[in-house]
Formats: C-alpha cells, sequence, structure tokens
C-alpha cells in the first residue's frame, strides 16, 4: 500500500517538492534502522543454533557470509533504490535529495541512541 502510493508521486512527469522527497529519504532511513534491528535479532538467536564445537565452524561462517550478502542486497535496495530510479530518469537532483537525508536520518538515529546510552546508563 506504502509502496504503490510512493511509486505513484514517483512516477509522475510533474515535479516532486522537496519535502516529498525529504520524507522519502528518512522514511528510508527508518526502514534501514528497522531492518538492521531485526538483522541483529536474528543474529542474536542463530547462535543457539549452532554449538561451539569445531565440526560445525564452517556451516557458522557460511550461514554468517550468506546472511551478511542478502543484508547487504537488502540494505542497497532500501538506501539506494530510489535515488537509483530517479538517477535512471536524469533527477539527479532529486536522487541526491533523498539520498542524502537518508543518511542523515541513519545518522541522526545513531547520535539519538549513542545520547541515550549515554544518558540513561
Amino acid at each position: 500500500m506504502l509502496l504503490k502510493k510512493i511509486l505513484a508521486k514517483v512516477s509522475d512527469k510533474k515535479q516532486i517538492s522537496s519535502a516529498e522527497l525529504f520524507k522519502f529519504g528518512a522514511l528510508a532511513g527508518i526502514l534501514e534502522v528497522v531492518y538492521i534491528v531485526l538483522v541483529a535479532v536474528f543474529m542474536l538467536l542463530a547462535q543457539s543454533f549452532f554449538p561451539d564445537n569445531s565440526n560445525s565452524i564452517i556451516i557458522g561462517i557460511t550461514s554468517f557470509l550468506i546472511v551478511f550478502v542478502f543484508s547487504a542486497l537488502v540494505s542497497g535496495l532500501i538506501m539506494l533504490g530510489l535515488p537509483l530510479y530517479f538517477a535512471i530518469q536524469n533527477k539527479f537532483k532529486e536522487a541526491l535529495i533523498v539520498l542524502a537525508s537518508s543518511a542523515f536520518s541513519l545518522i541522526a538515529i545513531l547520535v539519538i541512541m549513542i545520547l541515550g546510552k549515554i544518558f540513561i546508563y
């Protein structure tokens, strides 16, 4: 539903407002953080699946690398999908605005988490 709304606004030939572009970038940053948290929880839970004996170390390393590569694919799609779409349409200004606002939202969330860790604990 949300993806349909985004694609409907983006696919129009008219100019998209900067506020809308910032919203798309912030949404991408928030989705990326949610995905990172989900992968971190999965990796913590997956530790219990692999015992610490030396027989399963190859399976553990291989599983980690598969999750790592898949995670890079999904993260690239979340963060670079819309800017790439704009760049293909020769809308480089819009692509840079979305990419910059995505990066800014990631940095802002990281700073909030670090400050929360410092002042709460």
